[in-house]
């Protein structure tokens, strides 16, 4: 299964992470969040994020969108990915869109749940991702 979801917010991760694990307990979910939003690219919610993921087994963090932003106003990737680990959270930062796919592609079992989480269009993941695992 894979879900189009639009969270953008740490309140809105949790409660759709929330969600699917309360009608999914037994498989694993793969939270895929870009960070795109104006809110979600900033660092306003760095410490935040790490906490909304806490449903989901495995998350990948993608590269964030507004990379224009100065760097101390920017959500930074790889701290939250570090903030997550520390949490117990297998985490990681894949910045490509071909690499995230290869990757869940590669690592998905029977019965995962994927659920993909931006605010745009996230470079066509949605049906890239789709096409791939039905090939």
């Amino acid at each position: 299964m894979i879900y189009d979801d639009f969270a953008h917010h740490p309140t809105a991760v949790a409660e759709t992470l929330a969600g699917l694990r309360a009608s999914q307990p037994e498989g694993r979910i793969w939270a895929v969040f870009e960070p795109r939003s104006a809110s979600s690219c900033r660092r306003v919610f760095q410490k935040d994020f790490a906490a909304a993921f806490d449903a989901a087994d495995e998350i990948v963090i993608a590269a964030v969108y507004r990379s224009s932003l100065p760097e101390q106003e920017r959500l930074s990737a790889p701290e939250l990915v570090a903030d997550l680990k520390s949490r117990g959270k297998a985490a990681r930062y894949i910045a490509d869109i071909d690499d995230i796919i290869a990757t869940i592609s590669r690592e998905r079992r029977a019965g995962d749940a994927i659920v993909i989480m931006s605010n745009g269009g996230f470079g066509g993941i949605h049906r890239r991702m789709l096409e791939t695992l039905q090939a």
